[in-house]
């Protein structure tokens, strides 16, 4: 194994998989929502019929089933639109956070609107319930 891969590993791998399970969460909401839809390990009865064959199609979808009304965004001209109408029950899901979409999920954590943030690598998930203090998740 190379360094770098070393390095990336004890800096990012290692600490995620802890809060992953959700150890370290407090509130009873934010754990079952990590341990119940965003890493559940079950399988779902709809994945073959639905031809989702990968993690990440899965994980949306069972996002999907928590959230009907869940809004998929992959540009931050899709954000700044969405971000207009987004109330208390506004969930958003931000794609390629560690890629293109990098600058903006910077600018997400910091926005005071977004009161609640799961960083999951390679997605984002928001929560903009106004009665809940700021918290960001990594995951």
């Amino acid at each position: 194994m190379s360094l770098s891969r070393t390095l990336y590993n004890y800096k990012t791998i290692i600490p995620r998989w802890w809060h992953r399970h959700g150890f370290g969460i407090q509130s009873p909401t934010d754990y079952e929502l990590v341990r119940d839809v965003l890493f559940e390990r079950l399988h779902y009865y709809a994945y073959e019929e639905m031809g989702l064959r990968t993690d990440a199609e899965r994980q949306l979808y069972r996002i999907k089933l928590w959230c009907p009304d869940a809004i998929v965004i992959r540009s931050e001209a899709e954000f700044e639109k969405a971000v207009e109408a987004a109330g208390s029950e506004t969930v958003m899901v931000i794609e390629d956070i560690s890629g293109k979409n990098e600058t903006l999920w910077q600018h997400i954590l910091d926005c005071p609107i977004a009161r609640v943030t799961f960083d999951m690598r390679s997605r984002g998930l928001i929560l903009f319930d106004k009665k809940r203090i700021k918290q960001n998740y990594i995951l």
